[in-house]
Protein backbone atom coordinates (compact mmCIF):
# COMPACT_ATOMS: atom_id res chain seq x y z
CA UNK A 1 0.00 0.00 0.00
CA UNK A 2 0.76 3.71 -0.37
CA UNK A 3 1.69 7.07 1.46
CA UNK A 4 -1.20 9.44 1.02
CA UNK A 5 1.18 11.82 1.83
CA UNK A 6 3.80 10.24 -0.90
CA UNK A 7 3.42 13.13 -3.11
CA UNK A 8 5.12 15.87 -0.32
CA UNK A 9 6.77 15.84 2.95
CA UNK A 10 5.02 13.86 6.25
CA UNK A 11 3.67 15.85 8.75
CA UNK A 12 3.30 13.41 11.92
CA UNK A 13 0.33 11.38 12.60
CA UNK A 14 -1.98 9.40 9.81
CA UNK A 15 -5.47 11.01 8.12
CA UNK A 16 -7.68 11.93 10.87
CA UNK A 17 -5.74 10.89 13.92
CA UNK A 18 -3.51 13.41 15.88
CA UNK A 19 0.40 13.20 15.59
CA UNK A 20 0.85 11.57 18.75
CA UNK A 21 -1.88 9.16 18.20
CA UNK A 22 -0.49 5.64 18.04
CA UNK A 23 -1.93 2.82 14.97
CA UNK A 24 -1.76 2.03 11.56
CA UNK A 25 -2.52 4.78 9.03
CA UNK A 26 -6.25 4.18 7.79
CA UNK A 27 -7.29 2.76 4.76
CA UNK A 28 -8.19 5.17 2.01
CA UNK A 29 -9.64 4.60 -1.77
CA UNK A 30 -9.68 7.16 -5.07
CA UNK A 31 -12.43 6.96 -6.83
CA UNK A 32 -12.46 8.71 -10.46
CA UNK A 33 -15.06 10.08 -12.82
CA UNK A 34 -13.17 10.99 -16.07
CA UNK A 35 -14.73 12.04 -19.46
CA UNK A 36 -13.45 13.47 -22.53
CA UNK A 37 -13.01 17.20 -21.47
CA UNK A 38 -13.02 16.82 -17.70
CA UNK A 39 -12.13 14.68 -14.90
CA UNK A 40 -13.24 14.55 -10.89
CA UNK A 41 -11.66 12.70 -8.22
CA UNK A 42 -11.82 12.14 -5.27
CA UNK A 43 -10.44 10.63 -1.85
CA UNK A 44 -12.29 8.62 0.32
CA UNK A 45 -11.78 6.20 3.61
CA UNK A 46 -13.30 2.38 3.49
CA UNK A 47 -16.03 3.69 4.96
CA UNK A 48 -17.10 6.92 5.49
CA UNK A 49 -17.56 10.82 3.44
CA UNK A 50 -15.29 11.94 0.57
CA UNK A 51 -12.31 13.93 2.43
CA UNK A 52 -11.05 15.14 -0.76
CA UNK A 53 -11.66 16.15 -4.18
CA UNK A 54 -10.11 17.39 -7.07
CA UNK A 55 -10.69 18.70 -10.96
CA UNK A 56 -8.89 17.91 -14.02
CA UNK A 57 -8.98 17.81 -17.95
CA UNK A 58 -10.26 14.47 -19.25
CA UNK A 59 -8.51 11.79 -21.35
CA UNK A 60 -10.41 9.87 -23.86
CA UNK A 61 -7.54 7.57 -25.42
CA UNK A 62 -9.29 7.84 -29.02
CA UNK A 63 -9.42 11.58 -28.83
CA UNK A 64 -6.82 12.70 -27.14
CA UNK A 65 -4.11 10.09 -27.32
CA UNK A 66 -2.27 8.09 -24.23
CA UNK A 67 -0.38 11.26 -23.29
CA UNK A 68 -3.86 12.82 -21.78
CA UNK A 69 -2.72 9.80 -18.89
CA UNK A 70 -0.66 12.84 -17.95
CA UNK A 71 -3.47 14.84 -16.26
CA UNK A 72 -5.23 11.77 -14.58
CA UNK A 73 -1.66 11.45 -12.73
CA UNK A 74 -1.36 15.13 -12.01
CA UNK A 75 -5.47 14.97 -10.90
CA UNK A 76 -4.51 11.78 -8.79
CA UNK A 77 -1.14 13.79 -6.89
CA UNK A 78 -3.82 17.04 -6.23
CA UNK A 79 -5.97 14.53 -4.51
CA UNK A 80 -3.84 12.96 -2.16
CA UNK A 81 -2.30 16.48 -1.45
CA UNK A 82 -5.42 17.75 -0.72
CA UNK A 83 -6.39 14.57 1.14
CA UNK A 84 -3.09 15.33 3.42
CA UNK A 85 -3.67 18.83 4.09
CA UNK A 86 -7.70 18.14 4.84
CA UNK A 87 -6.46 15.32 7.48
CA UNK A 88 -3.24 16.27 8.59
CA UNK A 89 -1.59 13.17 7.81
CA UNK A 90 -0.86 10.30 6.39
CA UNK A 91 -3.25 7.43 4.96
CA UNK A 92 -2.73 4.26 2.94
CA UNK A 93 -4.49 4.04 -0.29
CA UNK A 94 -5.70 0.67 -0.47
CA UNK A 95 -7.35 0.79 -4.02
CA UNK A 96 -8.41 3.03 -6.69
CA UNK A 97 -10.97 2.90 -9.31
CA UNK A 98 -11.41 4.91 -12.21
CA UNK A 99 -14.61 5.29 -14.96
CA UNK A 100 -13.33 6.67 -18.65
CA UNK A 101 -14.56 7.68 -21.54
CA UNK A 102 -13.39 5.49 -24.03
CA UNK A 103 -12.20 2.43 -21.91
CA UNK A 104 -14.41 -0.26 -21.89
CA UNK A 105 -13.32 -3.27 -22.78
CA UNK A 106 -11.86 -3.56 -26.04
CA UNK A 107 -9.49 -0.72 -24.50
CA UNK A 108 -9.66 -1.22 -20.92
CA UNK A 109 -6.06 -3.48 -20.62
CA UNK A 110 -3.94 -0.93 -22.91
CA UNK A 111 -5.81 2.52 -20.60
CA UNK A 112 -4.53 0.44 -17.24
CA UNK A 113 -1.18 -0.07 -18.68
CA UNK A 114 -1.26 2.98 -19.30
CA UNK A 115 -2.51 5.01 -15.93
CA UNK A 116 -0.97 2.64 -14.29
CA UNK A 117 2.41 3.21 -15.18
CA UNK A 118 2.17 6.73 -14.17
CA UNK A 119 0.44 6.13 -11.04
CA UNK A 120 3.52 4.40 -10.35
CA UNK A 121 5.39 7.68 -9.81
CA UNK A 122 2.89 8.08 -7.08
CA UNK A 123 3.64 5.07 -5.23
CA UNK A 124 0.60 3.65 -6.05
CA UNK A 125 0.84 -0.23 -7.20
CA UNK A 126 -0.82 -1.43 -10.61
CA UNK A 127 -2.65 -3.78 -8.93
CA UNK A 128 -4.51 -1.61 -6.58
CA UNK A 129 -6.20 -0.24 -10.10
CA UNK A 130 -9.42 -0.83 -11.00
CA UNK A 131 -9.97 0.53 -14.96
CA UNK A 132 -13.81 0.62 -16.27
CA UNK A 133 -15.71 3.07 -18.86
CA UNK A 134 -17.48 5.79 -17.70
CA UNK A 135 -21.02 3.92 -19.21
CA UNK A 136 -20.21 1.35 -16.26
CA UNK A 137 -20.01 3.74 -13.46
CA UNK A 138 -22.35 6.05 -14.24
CA UNK A 139 -25.12 2.75 -14.37
CA UNK A 140 -23.90 1.78 -10.51
CA UNK A 141 -24.43 5.77 -9.74
CA UNK A 142 -27.91 5.32 -9.90
CA UNK A 143 -28.14 2.83 -7.36
CA UNK A 144 -30.42 0.79 -9.29
CA UNK A 145 -28.56 -2.99 -8.77
CA UNK A 146 -26.93 -5.08 -10.93
CA UNK A 147 -29.35 -5.01 -13.46
CA UNK A 148 -31.05 -1.98 -15.68
CA UNK A 149 -30.76 0.21 -18.10
CA UNK A 150 -28.89 3.33 -18.64
CA UNK A 151 -29.95 6.17 -20.77
CA UNK A 152 -27.33 9.10 -20.93
CA UNK A 153 -27.14 12.10 -23.26
CA UNK A 154 -24.27 14.49 -22.42
CA UNK A 155 -21.59 15.75 -25.47
CA UNK A 156 -22.24 12.17 -26.73
CA UNK A 157 -25.47 10.15 -26.43
CA UNK A 158 -26.08 6.06 -25.63
CA UNK A 159 -28.12 3.75 -23.91
CA UNK A 160 -27.02 0.30 -22.23
CA UNK A 161 -28.77 -2.94 -21.04
CA UNK A 162 -27.08 -3.88 -18.19
CA UNK A 163 -27.75 -7.60 -16.59
CA UNK A 164 -25.22 -8.50 -13.70
CA UNK A 165 -23.18 -5.50 -14.25
CA UNK A 166 -22.23 -6.56 -17.60
CA UNK A 167 -23.28 -4.33 -21.09
CA UNK A 168 -25.60 -6.86 -22.81
CA UNK A 169 -27.17 -4.41 -26.11
CA UNK A 170 -26.57 -0.93 -26.60
CA UNK A 171 -27.28 1.60 -28.81
CA UNK A 172 -25.93 4.56 -30.13
CA UNK A 173 -23.38 6.06 -29.15
CA UNK A 174 -21.58 6.39 -32.89
CA UNK A 175 -20.67 9.35 -32.60
CA UNK A 176 -21.58 12.92 -33.78
CA UNK A 177 -21.59 12.14 -37.34
CA UNK A 178 -23.27 8.61 -37.09
CA UNK A 179 -25.10 9.79 -34.46
CA UNK A 180 -25.67 10.52 -30.65
CA UNK A 181 -29.35 11.61 -31.40
CA UNK A 182 -30.50 13.83 -28.31
CA UNK A 183 -26.90 15.18 -27.52
CA UNK A 184 -25.73 18.28 -26.39
CA UNK A 185 -23.91 18.21 -29.70
CA UNK A 186 -26.90 17.15 -31.42
CA UNK A 187 -29.13 19.46 -29.82
CA UNK A 188 -26.54 22.40 -30.67
CA UNK A 189 -25.94 21.08 -33.92
CA UNK A 190 -30.21 21.00 -35.00
CA UNK A 191 -30.48 24.78 -33.45
CA UNK A 192 -28.02 26.28 -35.83
CA UNK A 193 -29.15 24.20 -38.99
CA UNK A 194 -32.37 25.20 -37.96
CA UNK A 195 -31.14 28.86 -37.85
CA UNK A 196 -29.28 28.67 -40.68
CA UNK A 197 -32.57 27.34 -43.16
CA UNK A 198 -34.59 30.44 -41.02
CA UNK A 199 -32.06 33.30 -42.69
CA UNK A 200 -31.45 31.52 -45.65
CA UNK A 201 -35.61 30.78 -46.62
CA UNK A 202 -35.37 27.11 -46.56
CA UNK A 203 -36.88 26.99 -43.33
CA UNK A 204 -39.25 28.75 -41.02
CA UNK A 205 -39.21 31.48 -39.16
CA UNK A 206 -37.51 30.91 -35.27
CA UNK A 207 -36.78 32.59 -32.19
CA UNK A 208 -33.50 30.85 -32.29
CA UNK A 209 -32.78 32.81 -34.60
CA UNK A 210 -32.55 35.70 -32.15
CA UNK A 211 -31.26 33.60 -29.20
CA UNK A 212 -28.65 32.15 -31.31
CA UNK A 213 -27.88 36.07 -32.21
CA UNK A 214 -27.49 37.24 -28.73
CA UNK A 215 -25.14 34.42 -27.70
CA UNK A 216 -22.73 35.43 -31.18
CA UNK A 217 -23.57 39.17 -30.44
CA UNK A 218 -24.90 39.37 -34.17
CA UNK A 219 -28.13 41.19 -35.63
CA UNK A 220 -28.74 38.12 -37.97
CA UNK A 221 -32.37 39.60 -39.32
CA UNK A 222 -30.32 43.08 -40.43
CA UNK A 223 -26.86 43.24 -40.01
CA UNK A 224 -27.48 46.32 -38.30
CA UNK A 225 -25.92 45.74 -34.83
CA UNK A 226 -22.95 45.92 -35.18
CA UNK A 227 -22.84 46.95 -39.13
CA UNK A 228 -22.46 43.78 -40.60
CA UNK A 229 -18.87 43.07 -41.86
CA UNK A 230 -20.18 40.99 -44.99
CA UNK A 231 -23.28 42.41 -46.10
CA UNK A 232 -25.09 39.02 -45.80
CA UNK A 233 -26.26 38.28 -42.11
CA UNK A 234 -26.03 34.71 -42.89
CA UNK A 235 -22.44 34.63 -44.05
CA UNK A 236 -21.99 36.84 -40.53
CA UNK A 237 -23.23 33.30 -38.96
CA UNK A 238 -20.47 31.60 -40.76
CA UNK A 239 -18.09 34.02 -39.90
CA UNK A 240 -19.03 33.86 -36.16
CA UNK A 241 -19.26 30.05 -36.00
CA UNK A 242 -15.64 29.55 -38.09
CA UNK A 243 -14.43 31.75 -35.03
CA UNK A 244 -15.84 30.47 -32.12
CA UNK A 245 -16.27 26.79 -33.30
CA UNK A 246 -12.51 24.85 -33.00
CA UNK A 247 -11.96 22.98 -36.18
CA UNK A 248 -11.96 18.99 -35.52
CA UNK A 249 -13.59 20.14 -32.31
CA UNK A 250 -17.75 19.17 -32.62
CA UNK A 251 -18.03 19.06 -28.68
CA UNK A 252 -17.61 22.68 -28.75
CA UNK A 253 -21.05 22.40 -30.67
CA UNK A 254 -22.41 21.79 -26.91
CA UNK A 255 -22.66 25.38 -26.09
CA UNK A 256 -25.89 26.00 -27.80
CA UNK A 257 -27.63 22.47 -26.72
CA UNK A 258 -29.50 24.72 -24.29
CA UNK A 259 -31.05 27.24 -26.68
CA UNK A 260 -34.55 25.09 -27.62
CA UNK A 261 -35.43 24.40 -23.94
CA UNK A 262 -35.67 28.40 -23.53
CA UNK A 263 -38.05 28.41 -25.90
CA UNK A 264 -39.80 25.39 -25.93
CA UNK A 265 -43.11 27.83 -27.19
CA UNK A 266 -41.49 28.21 -30.29
CA UNK A 267 -42.78 25.27 -33.15
CA UNK A 268 -38.98 24.63 -34.61
CA UNK A 269 -37.60 24.45 -31.21
CA UNK A 270 -40.45 22.14 -29.78
CA UNK A 271 -39.61 20.09 -32.42
CA UNK A 272 -36.09 19.69 -31.62
CA UNK A 273 -36.75 19.29 -28.10
CA UNK A 274 -39.69 16.41 -29.45
CA UNK A 275 -37.09 14.04 -31.42
CA UNK A 276 -34.96 14.06 -29.15
CA UNK A 277 -37.48 13.22 -26.56
CA UNK A 278 -39.11 10.80 -29.10
CA UNK A 279 -35.28 8.85 -29.29
CA UNK A 280 -34.63 8.40 -25.90
CA UNK A 281 -38.45 6.84 -25.10
CA UNK A 282 -38.30 4.69 -28.40
CA UNK A 283 -34.42 3.50 -26.83
CA UNK A 284 -35.63 2.36 -23.62
CA UNK A 285 -38.87 0.70 -25.38
CA UNK A 286 -36.97 -1.52 -27.80
CA UNK A 287 -33.95 -2.51 -25.09
CA UNK A 288 -36.89 -3.12 -22.33
CA UNK A 289 -40.16 -4.12 -24.12
CA UNK A 290 -41.58 -5.74 -21.13
CA UNK A 291 -41.26 -2.84 -19.15
CA UNK A 292 -39.27 -5.43 -16.49
CA UNK A 293 -36.13 -3.27 -15.37
CA UNK A 294 -35.34 0.65 -13.79
CA UNK A 295 -34.06 3.65 -16.06
CA UNK A 296 -30.68 5.67 -14.52
CA UNK A 297 -30.50 8.72 -16.80
CA UNK A 298 -27.17 10.60 -16.98
CA UNK A 299 -25.23 12.97 -19.04
CA UNK A 300 -25.97 17.09 -18.69
CA UNK A 301 -29.12 16.97 -21.15
CA UNK A 302 -30.59 14.14 -19.38
CA UNK A 303 -30.05 14.93 -15.75
CA UNK A 304 -30.39 18.89 -16.26
CA UNK A 305 -33.37 20.61 -15.17
CA UNK A 306 -35.59 21.77 -18.61
CA UNK A 307 -38.35 20.21 -20.50
CA UNK A 308 -36.26 17.23 -22.08
CA UNK A 309 -35.57 15.81 -18.20
CA UNK A 310 -38.70 16.81 -17.36
CA UNK A 311 -40.62 14.85 -20.25
CA UNK A 312 -38.47 11.75 -20.90
CA UNK A 313 -38.57 11.09 -16.30
CA UNK A 314 -42.69 11.76 -17.06
CA UNK A 315 -43.49 9.78 -19.92
CA UNK A 316 -40.83 7.05 -18.53
CA UNK A 317 -42.89 6.73 -15.10
CA UNK A 318 -46.04 7.17 -16.72
CA UNK A 319 -45.05 4.16 -18.39
CA UNK A 320 -44.59 1.91 -14.97
CA UNK A 321 -40.77 2.47 -14.92
CA UNK A 322 -38.65 3.29 -11.93
CA UNK A 323 -36.19 6.37 -13.13
CA UNK A 324 -33.43 7.58 -11.64
CA UNK A 325 -30.85 10.13 -12.38
CA UNK A 326 -26.88 10.13 -12.26
CA UNK A 327 -25.34 13.56 -12.66
CA UNK A 328 -21.96 12.02 -11.74
CA UNK A 329 -20.48 8.45 -11.72
CA UNK A 330 -18.25 9.16 -9.02
CA UNK A 331 -20.76 7.23 -6.67
CA UNK A 332 -20.28 4.53 -8.95
CA UNK A 333 -16.44 4.59 -9.07
CA UNK A 334 -16.53 4.97 -5.86
CA UNK A 335 -18.47 1.68 -5.14
CA UNK A 336 -16.31 -0.31 -7.43
CA UNK A 337 -13.00 1.42 -5.64
CA UNK A 338 -14.46 0.06 -1.96
CA UNK A 339 -14.96 -3.27 -3.63
CA UNK A 340 -11.54 -3.56 -4.97
CA UNK A 341 -9.98 -2.79 -1.42
CA UNK A 342 -12.14 -5.42 0.33
CA UNK A 343 -11.15 -8.13 -2.67
CA UNK A 344 -7.39 -6.89 -2.27
CA UNK A 345 -7.66 -7.39 1.77
CA UNK A 346 -9.19 -10.27 1.81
Amino acid sequence: MVDAAATGPADGGSAGRGPTDSGPPPLLVIAGDIGGTSSRLVLAPLNGAVIAEAEGPGANLRSSGADAFDHVAATTREVLERGRAARGGHGEVAAVALGISGAGPARAAEVRGAIGERLRGLGIDAARLRITDDLHTAFLAGGVGDDGLLVLAGTGAVAVRFHDREAVARRDGMGWLLGDIGSAVWLGRRTLEAVAADLDGRGPRTRLTKEIAAMLDLDLREGRLPPSSTGDPRQDLIRALDEQLPAGAPAALGRFAPVPGRIPEDPVARQILETAIAHVLDTVRALDEQVELPVVLAGSVLTGAGPIHDEVTEALRAEGRSVSTAPTGLPGALLLAREQAGELLG
